[in-house]
């Protein structure tokens, strides 16, 4: 989704079929992306982490990260070497964090009703650990993305019910 404007429309398209569709009743959302989001998004060109979480919280979503992710939980930090095609994209070494993208972009979205979070990491590293201020992919670890991974737990029914307003 190209600098992810195109994240909250997509998410209110899957949203409106989940709750119209007869086939998908007593179906639960449970929704793994990465919506391209920017800590410091600009204006009309780019999606914000924050009103990103906003706009699923107003759908009646909770995600990995919480209500309210903070923006700084990056799962990526890349930027293009000298090495790499599009050499106007490339940067020094010492200027790999300011240029690169080193962003929160990924998600695992479910509705505050169905689903709890007991536990949520990310790994850069492909050994169960994040390295933070670590650029990726490496020769050990080959995606541009952090592998996200949650232990959610289905709310029961009658606790949906105390939670009803």
């Amino acid at each position: 989704m190209i600098q992810g404007l195109a994240t909250k429309p997509v998410l209110d398209a899957i949203v409106k079929a989940m709750s119209s569709d007869s086939i998908l009743f007593g179906h639960k959302l449970l929704f793994g992306l990465d919506a391209n989001t920017y800590e410091k998004a600009k204006h009309g060109k780019q999606q914000g982490v924050s009103d990103w979480g906003e706009h699923y919280v107003s759908l009646g979503l909770t995600s990995c990260w919480g209500d309210v992710p903070d923006p700084k939980n990056y799962t990526t930090f890349n930027s293009r070497t000298f090495l790499q095609p599009q050499l106007n994209k490339a940067c020094k070494k010492s200027d790999k964090r300011s240029n690169g993208d080193v962003n929160l972009k990924d998600f695992i979205l479910f509705g505050t009703r169905d689903f709890s979070v007991e536990e949520a990491w990310k790994d850069n590293t492909g050994q169960k650990k994040y390295l933070e201020d670590t650029a990726f992919p490496t020769i050990d670890f080959p995606s541009d993305h952090g592998i996200i991974a949650a232990i959610i737990r289905p709310i029961s029914a009658e606790s949906c019910e105390d939670k009803k307003p």
